[in-house]
């Protein structure tokens, strides 16, 4: 089982606070996902944040990070992955 924790968005303006949004963990079936890509879709699709517009690359398997965009405005996500 992936627990997906610490899920955030973050509005990306360039004036003015931006608005930070914390997310309760989510519970993923392990077998069910097979690269980063699609388990950012399935949190994506299970907080219904919009469209997944890139997924960033990063060297640490436990981190995930992408930029979503939903009604006109674009998100950071950041999350963790878990094994448990």
């Amino acid at each position: 089982m992936l627990i997906i924790t610490k899920i955030q968005t973050k509005e990306l303006k360039a004036i003015g606070p931006a608005e930070v949004t914390d997310w309760e963990d989510l519970a993923i079936p392990e077998n069910d996902f097979v690269d980063k890509k699609t388990l950012i879709t399935a949190v994506v699709e299970a907080y219904d944040l919009g469209k997944l517009q890139t997924l960033s690359h990063i060297s640490s398997p436990s981190v995930l990070k992408a930029t979503v965009e939903k009604d006109g405005q674009t998100y950071h996500l950041s999350a963790k992955i878990n094994h448990e």
